[in-house]
């Protein structure tokens, strides 16, 4: 039916859809007609079967489908319902496909609010700013699990480049909060692990309250006023050379990294 009906699909699969509306044709059509014209609306029968529905306009939406072509979805599953045949139009295919369009918004408000995440998440990027510093300039509002997401790309990439210093600034972060400060400041961890060393800038007094109410020691982090003292202070600390323990803890991951494991001496 999808096939000949042919809705606007966007470029979606018609298997794709058809996938989707599988779930619920078993409970369309466990109501029958008669049912479906004047049955009790609000028994727990229809209020499944609508639920199905609601959350079957959501998966439409998420697959990028338009509302004209999720109500034209529902429709022909109605149809298949009535094994084929086409009705008039009843009150329950009019709430069928209200509910449809209830789960169509849910689900584009989804789909919208992820892409502004990619969107967002794709402006923030470690920067090499010299040989051996990195900088984490996050600008906006991020969840906190995307600005987690950062920082370990953060020591990944001085990881690869063999830096030894970070400078986090914080003076453009919004939605400042417990969350975030952890995630944040998890960079401090993150960046002595490597045996480095990691500055903080744009530590105003709302990100203190967020750090201390997340009980993060702020004594124990390097705070400076602004990026320019951090890159300051970092270019010396860069000066200073290499640290013992970075050269020990280095060493050993070249041991275990994969490819450039020492083959087994005869003596085991």
């Amino acid at each position: 039916m999808l096939e000949e009906a042919k809705p606007p699909t966007g470029g979606v699969a018609i298997d794709a859809i058809a996938r989707e509306v599988a779930p619920v044709l078993p409970l369309l059509s466990e109501l029958p007609a008669e049912q479906r014209v004047r049955g009790d609306y609000e028994s727990f029968q229809f209020r499944e079967c609508l639920t199905v529905l609601t959350l079957l306009g959501r998966r439409l939406a998420l697959l990028d489908l338009t509302p004209t072509a999720a109500v034209q979805v529902v429709r022909l599953a109605l149809r298949v319902a009535d094994e084929g045949e086409e009705r008039s139009p009843t009150r329950f295919a009019e709430r069928a496909a209200a509910a449809a369009i209830e789960g169509f918004v849910l689900g584009r408000e989804e789909r919208v609010l992820h892409l502004q995440r990619q969107e967002s998440a794709a402006t923030v990027r470690p920067i090499r700013v010299e040989e051996k510093i990195f900088a984490l300039l996050p600008v906006g509002v991020h969840e906190p699990e995307v600005l987690t997401e950062h920082v370990d790309a953060l020591g990944r990439a001085m990881l690869d480049a063999d830096a030894d210093i970070a400078i986090v600034d914080l003076s453009q972060l919004g939605g400042i909060d417990r969350e975030r400060a952890t995630a944040m400041c998890s960079a401090d961890e993150v960046v002595r692990m490597l045996g480095g060393l990691c500055f903080f800038s744009g530590v105003d007094r709302e990100w203190r309250a967020a750090m201390t109410e997340a009980r993060i020691e702020i004594e124990s982090l390097h705070l400076r006023g602004d990026f320019a003292d951090a890159l300051a202070d970092a270019r010396q600390a860069a000066g200073g050379g290499r640290s013992v323990r970075r050269a020990r803890w280095r060493s050993l991951l070249d041991r275990i990294r994969p490819g450039n494991e020492s083959p087994t001496s005869p003596n085991g």
